[in-house]
């Protein structure tokens, strides 16, 4: 527990050791963390928790289990292969793994049991119901931010009555070669985010949960309540200098969506809680636009990362939770590791504090006074959450714009299968009981789109995993222009948004992966096995990229949906969905609720399989050819928006997050993993099977119908 010191720390840290391995010795960092961060939000809670739900920003790609675990996976199959079978018939992989066990916890386990869904389910195991509802975002810094503006939702739409909120990331060693190579790592291990002597971030890594409640049940249950939430808004880019460069006018769009869901004068803003990762590009982007986004005021700008360190996926939540004990206490804290602003901020209309200051009304002419929250990432993505006290009795807020409908509309579709073929053939051969395409893989290597088509210079375009140029191209196609009619998108660039479901690793993660940790690891191997261990290593080195500065973008399954936005120049937010097997029903009903609240009118929604197969299959205990690549994407939008712009109604949509047992069993032989769930809705309009219902065991569920 902290008081204000000298420090300016102002808010309650708790912070100790975690153990560094879970009670079953699996090495299991992410969900021991969320364990712990759960008991101490149900602690807090007054009450019994009823109909909870959990909204958790998490990702493969930050994520030091699997990494030790899917190097170990590698490294026991590939040097078994340079090594003669024992004559008394013991598997040779499960004996190199045991050794390897022994350099590192996680690498007794498959890598599958540590992707997000499953640690999260063992997360809450004895602590929620069983049949909890989980979502899993992955929109980079930004997610934990997204993923309380998901529970924000599914609250005032009556799905559940508690939500839980945040993030987790475990970096580990890869983290910091990817970012080294980019350059914006510290020289001097230190954070000095907003100051003229700023070098560079420093990573860091945890887990951070919020409880949410509808005001209204708070109060009744006697909770505490540090802060209202008053408005989100979320932005991409679009066009902008690079995928990994800040754009400021993707900032400002950000904070002055989340101002309007209330009409929060920009002087109103006393306090803004910004990323400061410290990077010169980073900051001096970030300042400008709260400068910006804020006119008439000199909001004061602090940030946790000289404190805490870049938290990855639970930064934004982090922020959250500091500013809404800031609100709590009426106080900013000072600003660590600050001593001058860099010159080109001295004439912007911000101010880095040096003391702890009251945050009261008179900073903004006797009003209430309004916090925000802001966080931003690699390949574009923005998102600002405002705050207010509880106690500001004068101002009733929205925490998020009213509901416009309950029903979406399905307006057009499209497919990306091996051998290309048309939609035409998919949906023929889908009405007709068979899998969309004949063959279940892509060429290899995967061919880069012309640049007509995924409008990514060829140099760069080389760089990328094939899941992201799978995903442009899929793109350039669902949203090709008809005669008499311009792409599908024109004029809805300002409010389109991108959703994406991906199941597993990509080729470029796990390449990677194992070119950087596997030397390490088999260290704990010796003789015959360990000469197969450097064979292997050799071989597949002569095969894979070197790390470079592109190698984090292109290994990453959400950026993918930063390249759409950004090349097409679309600025509404974008959202990778992860909830296992069942992700494309999860990012059907994750566009909806933008679109049913009015954020978006447009959402292109995309789940895909590609990449490292055989990893995949086996986290599923299925085969290899038991899977294939492919992906599928549709568009859905408002009735409203496609009687407006003409667009023919192929089926209407409706979703909700709970389960229903009552659904029909639903998959796709082969399984297109992620795009399962997608491709099971539109067999179903090409078979003209109408109304179908599709759900998972914990949700969500898919009401397809009928165009009217």
């Amino acid at each position: 527990m902290a008081t204000e010191d000298e420090t300016g720390r102002v808010h309650d840290l708790r912070f100790g050791e975690v153990r560094e391995a879970p009670e079953d010795g699996h090495g299991d960092l992410q969900a021991s963390w969320l364990r712990r961060a759960l008991r101490q939000c149900l602690a807090a809670t007054s009450g019994h928790v009823t109909r909870p739900g959990l909204f958790l920003a998490a990702s493969t790609d930050t994520s030091y289990e699997i990494d030790m675990a899917l190097t170990a996976d590698m490294l026991a199959v590939g040097a078994a292969r340079h090594l003669p079978a024992d004559p008394d018939g013991t598997r040779v992989s499960e004996r190199i793994r045991h050794q390897l066990a022994q350099a590192d916890p996680c690498a007794g386990s498959r890598h599958g049991e540590f992707f997000p869904y499953e640690q999260a389910r063992r997360a809450i195991g004895g602590l929620l119901p069983q049949d909890t509802p989980i979502l899993i975002v992955d929109n980079i810094c930004p997610s934990s931010l997204y993923s309380v503006d998901l529970g924000v939702k599914h609250l005032l739409d009556g799905a559940v009555d508690v939500a839980f909120c945040g993030g987790v990331s475990s970096h580990g060693p890869l983290r910091q070669i990817y970012f080294s190579e980019m350059g914006t790592l510290s020289s001097s291990g230190e954070v000095r985010a907003f100051d003229s002597a700023a070098d560079g971030t420093v990573f860091s890594e945890g887990a951070a949960l919020v409880t949410l409640k509808r005001l209204s049940d708070a109060l009744r249950d006697h909770d505490t309540v540090l802060a209202v939430l008053a408005g989100f808004g979320a932005a991409s880019d679009g066009k902008s200098k690079a995928i990994f460069a800040p754009s400021q006018e993707g900032q400002v769009r950000a904070m002055i969506r989340a101002r309007s869901v209330n009409d929060v004068p920009g002087d109103q803003v006393a306090w803004v809680l910004g990323h400061g990762t410290a990077t010169h590009v980073g900051d001096a982007t970030e300042l400008r636009s709260i400068a910006a986004a804020h006119p008439g005021g000199t909001p004061w700008v602090t940030g946790n990362k000289p404190m805490l360190g870049h938290s990855g996926m639970a930064c934004g939540a982090v922020s959250l939770i500091q500013a809404a004990l800031g609100l709590h206490r009426s106080t900013i804290p000072r600003q660590p590791n600050h001593t001058t602003l860099p010159d080109y901020a001295r004439s912007l209309s911000v101010r880095v504090p040096s003391a702890p200051v009251r945050l009261e009304k008179s900073m903004t002419d006797g009003r209430a006074p309004f916090v925000g929250v802001f966080a931003c990432g690699l390949g574009g993505i923005n998102g600002y959450q405002l705050l207010i006290s509880p106690d500001a009795g004068e101002y009733k807020v929205r925490s998020s714009p009213s509901s416009l409908c309950d029903e979406l509309v399905l307006v057009r579709w499209s497919a990306l299968l091996p051998g290309r073929p048309d939609d035409d053939v998919v949906a023929a051969r889908m009405s007709g009981g068979e899998a969309g395409a004949e063959a279940f893989r892509f060429e290899r290597p995967y061919p880069v789109p012309p640049f007509e088509k995924s409008l990514i210079p060829p140099k760069v375009a080389a760089q990328l995993d094939m899941s992201q140029l799978l995903v442009v191209e899929l793109v350039n196609r669902l949203g090709a222009s008809e005669p008499g009619r311009g792409l599908l998108w024109d004029g809805l660039e300002e409010r389109t948004g991108i959703f994406g479901a991906h199941y597993g690793l990509t080729q470029s993660a796990v390449d990677s992966t194992l070119r950087c940790l596997g030397s390490g690891i088999a260290r704990s191997l010796d003789g015959a096995d360990a000469r197969a261990a450097a064979d292997y290593l050799r071989e597949h080195r002569s095969s894979t990229n070197l790390i470079g500065p592109y190698s984090l973008v292109g290994r990453m399954s959400s950026t993918a949906l930063g390249w759409v936005a950004n090349r097409r120049d679309l600025h509404g937010p974008t959202m990778m969905v992860d909830t296992g097997p069942a992700s494309g029903l999860a990012v059907l009903h994750a566009a909806s609720c933008y679109l049913r609240r009015g954020d978006i009118d447009l959402a292109l929604v995309m789940a895909w399989s590609a990449g490292p197969l055989e990893q995949s299959a086996q986290s599923l205990g299925l085969s290899p050819q038991e899977v294939a690549e492919g992906a599928y994407a549709v568009a859905l939008a408002r009735p409203e928006t496609a009687r407006a712009r003409g667009w023919p109604v192929l089926a209407r949509v409706r979703t909700e997050l709970s389960a229903d047992p009552d659904a029909a069993n639903w998959g796709e032989k082969p399984s297109y993993l992620a795009g399962d769930g997608l491709a099971a809705v539109l067999r179903s309009i090409f078979e003209g099977k109408l109304p179908h219902c599709f759900s998972s065991m914990a949700g969500p569920t898919i009401n397809v119908l009928p165009p009217s």
